[in-house]
């Protein structure tokens, strides 16, 4: 019985820590984790740092798999987090590291006010300041960012062009009514876009950035199908590709209202970490096929025409029914700024990515221990009589 009851709680303790999909992480990875982002709050992380108190809230690698796009083998983002403190301010600054680099900030405020390092003239100075100070944290020039917010009220939406570099502010009020401000600075290269940084303030204040350019390197840039020459492989391909239903059945023979095709040029992971480009071509179809399925999502590499993939585009999000011709996943992609796409139909879950956060992590711990200890008891207890 003892035995039992021993195999019972190691097999229950197992399911709970797979469910979580949290990798234990080693001390010296932590460390450096750690380390990464303390040293972002001190030398970039624009807040009066004598005013507040740090606290190390936790550290977790996710093994979740990517709610919006699929990502490379062995990829698994790093999550460091700390509370700043002071008598009148608390703020919560969550950290992103990817391969090994830091590539992400969101600060968000608990309680009080935002308390800066210094007085700013306005939100176009905060914006400046922190590029400066990003510029010596990384050794990365970031003087012709700078240079594009010259004589621009960021306070207004636009899009700001020189030579390759282009510059996207967009505003709104999300959430609770809150002034949010969002700077997104993409290079173009041989009509495609890569995204070089993005940053974002609420009510005056810094919010968040991201940078993957030294995470996820753009390899070679050569672009050799043209956009028809990226449908015309799209149409074709289709004409083998079908996908299963839930009952066995099988779903081909596709038609498509041509003059509703979309494609757009974006930057693709392949080989781990590098970033290509390639066509992503969505074949509308003519009718609503079982599943849901109203278009085919076709990935194609610009530089040799291979078809990498292909994906059913279901209304409610994408489809997960099985792709009978095709099995190779899609490569993580990074979507170019809004403006590149026309939406034409209702948007996939695709390009939405849900954030991890501890506190939804402890309640699924609570939750699965629950049931793993109830489960136990009542095995337990049915073995007993």
């Amino acid at each position: 019985m003892k035995q039992s009851k021993k195999i019972l709680m190691f097999l229950a303790l197992a399911t709970m820590i797979t469910s979580l999909g949290l990798t234990s992480p080693a001390q010296s990875s932590v460390t450096t984790a750690q380390d990464q982002a303390l040293s972002f709050i001190e030398e970039v992380l624009p807040i009066d740092r004598s005013q507040y108190n740090l606290t190390f809230n936790g550290y977790f690698v996710s093994d979740l798999p990517g709610i919006a796009i699929s990502e490379p083998k062995d990829y698994a983002p790093e999550r460091v987090i700390y509370t700043l403190t002071s008598d009148e301010s608390e703020l919560r600054a969550s950290f992103t590291i990817e391969n090994n680099i830091l590539t992400t900030c969101q600060v968000s405020i608990q309680k009080g006010s935002f308390i800066s390092d210094r007085s700013y003239t306005n939100l176009n100075d905060v914006a400046k300041s922190f590029l400066e100070k990003y510029q010596a944290y990384t050794g990365t020039s970031m003087v012709n960012m700078i240079n594009l917010l010259s004589n621009v009220d960021v306070a207004k939406d636009q899009t700001i062009v020189k030579d390759n570099l282009k510059l996207n502010i967009t505003n709104g009020e999300f959430p609770n009514e809150h002034k949010t401000t969002s700077l997104m600075w993409w290079r173009s290269i041989n009509g495609c876009e890569y995204l070089e940084l993005s940053v974002s303030f609420r009510d005056g204040a810094f919010a968040g950035f991201k940078d993957t350019r030294e995470a996820f390197p753009v390899g070679d840039t050569t672009v050799n199908v043209s956009k028809d020459q990226a449908i015309a492989i799209a149409m074709k391909y289709i004409e083998a590709y079908s996908y299963a239903m839930p009952d066995g059945s099988k779903v081909s023979g596709f038609n498509v209202t041509e003059d509703r095709t979309t494609a757009c040029l974006v930057p693709s992971v392949r080989e781990s970490n590098i970033l290509y480009p390639a066509w992503k071509v969505i074949l509308y179809l003519n009718q609503t096929y079982p599943g849901s399925v109203y278009g085919l999502l076709v990935s194609i590499w610009a530089d040799s025409g291979e078809v990498f993939g292909c994906n059913n585009q279901a209304a409610g999000g994408s489809s997960d029914l099985i792709s009978e011709s095709n099995s190779s996943p899609a490569s993580p992609t990074i979507s170019p700024s809004p403006s590149s796409i026309e939406n034409k139909a209702p948007a996939s879950m695709e390009n939405n990515k849900v954030p991890i956060d501890l506190g939804t992590v402890a309640v699924i711990a609570v939750v699965v221990t629950a049931i793993a200890v109830a489960t136990i008891t009542l095995i337990v207890k049915k073995r007993s009589k």
